[in-house]
């Protein structure tokens, strides 16, 4: 995968963009834009957060228009302790075990991304072309306290507390991508052959866990059940 080269003089200038992953950076805007750099195309909030160590998992904090988008993606990674690798399961595009996930992103005609890059877009926040590195050496690790942005200060000063957060919202992505798969599987069944024709066994045992995951209540399976019902 080529890496966008950082200029020298980055992140000088500001334009407005398309809205981010990120639903609260869209309240204000009357428009439909927010500010984003004008070399990375980051959205400028999303850096700062980045720059305060912030990292989320939920979708409720995802806009609706990529709740879907933000499901399908984690439903094709193996979410482990925060300790480990999470693996990406999709089908590898090369030989060289690249990973890639189909998403149109605005500044560009490419329809996929590394794997890697789209697990920064929906944990730490759209920093758009910025490259991404990872600390464990291992390509198709989607774990986003793994992953690192370059170009930006990336700081860990909370890094205990980030890795409880994190304990705490895998178990409930881990729910949440479950009755996803369900649901679709029910109500789109089309949907649920393309993304088994990325990864099949996968995507089959996934299905074959049923309701067994962790931390489950019925509180949480109403919350995503209006997840589900907002992006149809």
């Amino acid at each position: 995968m080529s890496k966008w080269a950082i200029p020298p003089n980055l992140h000088q200038e500001t334009e407005t963009g398309p809205l981010c992953f990120f639903l609260e950076h869209s309240i204000g805007s009357l428009d439909g834009r927010v500010p984003r750099y004008t070399d990375s195309q980051a959205c400028v909030r999303c850096v700062s957060s980045l720059m305060e160590g912030r990292v989320t998992l939920d979708v409720h904090k995802i806009h609706k228009r990529h709740r879907r988008k933000f499901l399908e993606f984690w439903s094709l990674v193996e979410i482990r302790d925060p300790s480990e690798c999470w693996p990406w399961r999709g089908t590898p595009i090369d030989r060289g075990n690249q990973s890639a996930f189909y998403i149109k992103r605005y500044w560009g005609r490419a329809y996929s991304y590394n794997a890697q890059r789209v697990a920064v877009w929906f944990t730490w926040g759209d920093v758009g072309k910025l490259p991404v590195v990872t600390s464990c050496g291992n390509r198709r690790c989607c774990n986003p306290l793994h992953l690192k942005v370059k170009g930006v200060p990336h700081f860990f000063h909370n890094r205990r507390l980030q890795t409880l957060d994190l304990e705490f919202s895998r178990v409930k992505l881990l729910q949440e991508t479950q009755l996803f798969l369900e649901a679709t599987a029910e109500r789109d069944p089309l949907r649920l052959e393309t993304l088994r024709h990325r990864c099949g066994e996968w995507i089959d045992y996934r299905l074959r866990q049923g309701g067994d995951v962790d931390g489950e209540d019925e509180e949480e399976e109403e919350g995503i059940e209006d997840v589900l019902n907002e992006i149809g």
